[in-house]
């Protein structure tokens, strides 16, 4: 059932973090097209805009059909193990902030709104942006490990709402990918969609913006409002 919201502002905000509020995107791109150079063919551009946003596990799924070289067992967590490593040297030599993010994280403390961050970056490399953002301006934290099915299901987004106690349909949340703005609307929440890289296509259900840049918590709302919002569709383990 479609419904509407007449808060003023959101309940909450859900930010997603690599692409969204940190310029980690880039130091994804050296990881990744290593790992794919070492797995024996060079990575299209194609595929990795499919990679974006994905869970580990369904990195290396995308990238096993890529290279028809399935990645499973021991060899998944080594190369897991591998990519991780890069990702994480790379992210304590040169973290930036995404423009904008910054600024409306203020403005979310300022305003007294209540944030969650909800990413499919599992724990331990997380911790390395986290400690860049600052882990005490989240009320809630969402890693990649702590759902059985991270996005672009539901489920990190529905634990969060769990956890902060909100209606999905009152709360807003800020993506840069589709896999992570499909994770977003379907739990149910609006979704300000701001696409990190040229080319990704519209998300059905999100609100496609250029930038962070300006945007305050007031105009969250107001880039969302207004937006039908579907019933979120249900854990994906269930």
């Amino acid at each position: 059932m479609t419904s509407f919201s007449e808060n003023p502002r959101p309940s909450a905000v859900c930010l997603d973090m690599d692409g969204t509020l940190v310029d980690t995107e880039r130091l994804w791109d050296v990881a990744v097209y290593e790992l794919a150079e070492h797995m024996g063919r060079p990575l299209d551009d194609s595929t990795r805009e499919r990679t974006l946003g994905n869970s580990l596990r369904g990195f290396f799924d995308i990238l096993g059909e890529y290279t028809g070289h399935p990645v499973e067992g021991e060899e998944y967590e080594r190369l897991a193990h591998r990519l991780n490593s890069r990702v994480t040297e790379l992210m304590r030599t040169d973290m930036q902030w995404q423009p904008g993010a910054e600024e409306l994280l203020e403005d979310l403390a300022r305003t007294g709104t209540r944030v969650a961050l909800v990413t499919n970056t599992e724990a331990d490399v997380a911790s390395v942006p986290l400690d860049f953002l600052r882990r005490d301006r989240f009320e809630v934290i969402v890693t990649g490990c702590m759902v059985a099915d991270p996005k672009p299901a539901p489920d990190p987004y529905l634990l969060a709402c769990r956890r902060l106690g909100v209606a999905p349909a009152d709360t807003v949340a800020v993506e840069d990918s589709v896999t992570g703005a499909t994770s977003a609307v379907a739990a149910g929440l609006r979704v300000l969609y701001v696409p990190s890289t040229d080319g990704q296509p519209d998300v059905p259900g999100a609100r496609t913006h250029s930038g962070l840049a300006d945007v305050d918590v007031a105009e969250l709302f107001s880039l969302t409002s207004g937006m039908p919002v579907g019933g979120p569709v249900g854990e994906s383990g269930a």
